[in-house]
């Protein structure tokens, strides 16, 4: 069955947001969003209309109808990643960020949860090497290859949007996988890993000399 993609912008827009020095790196407005959680009506917008009214038909159909699918956020997904990944990095799983882009209805299509968070080097100053990991459960563990590279397709041209492009593309056997690498004209690069069994999709956005996205890359769950 092909699922339609429906994550462009999960790379920049997600953990980045969280991360002054991502913010500038992926030239994003660190100020709040103005339809966000904690945003408030613009002074003289007055009181809110009143709600439309609701026929007993309408009332009869929302109440039998089935509720939308949702996307949960979990953290637990960050497990495919084995223990030896945390030697010397720091983690911070991102609670708000993930539910901000879970949230997103069309994402809901294609995943049932999602996990977002970042690796950067311990005790590392100035911080040079970033791993932003974004990993999906898929609705349909079976979704195909043309799905999956649509998906790639779409993360790579948002992640490397602020960055001069996407120069490249490739892919190489990294901890026993097959990885598709996407390379950004500025010097970041993406990295795509598919765990057909358990239904994920593991994406990474690596910036830095350390290669630190290469790294977590490999450290998957076999």
């Amino acid at each position: 069955m092909r699922v339609p993609p429906r994550l462009a912008g999960l790379a920049c827009a997600a953990v980045a947001c969280a991360v002054p020095i991502l913010v500038a790196a992926c030239g994003l407005d660190p100020s709040p969003s103005p339809t966000g959680p904690g945003a408030t009506a613009p002074l003289g917008s007055g009181s809110a209309p009143p709600p439309a009214a609701t026929s007993p038909s309408q009332a009869a159909a929302s109440a039998h109808s089935e509720p939308a699918p949702s996307t949960a956020a979990d953290p637990s997904l960050f497990t495919v990643i084995r223990a030896e990944a945390a030697e010397g990095l720091t983690f911070q799983y991102d609670p708000e960020t993930t539910a901000r882009v879970a949230a997103d209805p069309g994402l809901a299509k294609d995943a049932s949860a999602l996990a977002i968070g970042l690796y950067t080097v311990a005790g590392q100053q100035p911080v040079a090497d970033y791993a932003i990991v974004s990993i999906l459960q898929l609705r349909d563990p079976t979704a195909d290859d043309e799905w999956f590279r649509s998906y790639r397709d779409s993360y790579d041209e948002s992640a490397c949007a602020q960055a001069g492009g996407v120069t490249r593309h490739a892919e190489a056997p990294i901890g026993g996988r097959t990885v598709f690498i996407g390379s950004c004209a500025g010097g970041a690069f993406t990295y795509h890993l598919r765990l057909e069994p358990q239904g994920l999709v593991v994406s990474i956005t690596g910036i830095g000399p350390g290669r630190l996205g290469e790294r977590i890359a490999g450290d998957v769950q076999p």
